[in-house]
């Protein structure tokens, strides 16, 4: 017997690819019945974090610079914060039950330990698509939720052939060649 899902929890960031992952997360949720839980996570290795620098990195820090830098991650939580508001409503113009929470940490991390509090029966990530080296020394979130979720996980996978990953000219090129193959060999044989 198959247990029903009543709990889904979608990873939202700022990125085009993850509205894909949104967009599926609400559709099962529309379609299950389920309540769906919108989560951001602040990671410092987001480009946009700001960091609050402190005395060991700065010993003469003046209160302006610890302001300006309070204020910076404020308005980045807010951001997170309208972002999350924006999910939702547009979730709940779908008819489906809709709440957010946005934390801060790891977000591989953070979202299994909030799936495990919140008793998710799903979740839902994006991939990046990385691979090898890269996934490696880059990490992985969804790689990290798989192996680590307390439910089950589903990875919305993007279009990894509209997307290039390097901006290497030496990869860029080698790409080239191969797309020029290909056609040629496409011609050939019709």
């Amino acid at each position: 017997m198959i247990n029903q899902i009543a709990k889904i929890l979608v990873a939202a960031d700022y990125s085009a690819a993850n509205q894909a992952v949104f967009d599926q997360a609400a559709s099962l949720a529309q379609n299950t019945g389920a309540t769906l839980m919108v989560m951001h996570v602040l990671a410092e290795d987001e480009l946009d974090f700001p960091v609050i620098q402190g005395f060991i990195d700065y010993p003469v820090l003046d209160d302006y610079d610890y302001e300006l830098s309070k204020k910076m991650f404020e308005d980045n939580r807010q951001r997170g914060i309208d972002f999350l508001q924006g999910k939702v409503q547009k979730a709940q113009a779908q008819g489906v039950n809709t709440e957010f929470i946005q934390l801060t940490g790891n977000p591989g991390r953070v979202i299994c330990e909030f799936a495990s509090t919140w008793s998710a029966d799903l979740i839902l990530v994006g991939s990046r698509g990385l691979k090898g080296l890269k996934e490696m020394f880059l990490g992985s979130v969804s790689n990290y939720i798989t192996h680590h979720a307390p439910c089950s996980v589903l990875i919305v996978r993007n279009d990894t052939n509209s997307v290039t990953y390097s901006v290497d000219p030496l990869h860029q090129e080698a790409q080239e060649e191969d797309s020029q193959q290909a056609m040629f060999h496409q011609n050939y044989k019709n």
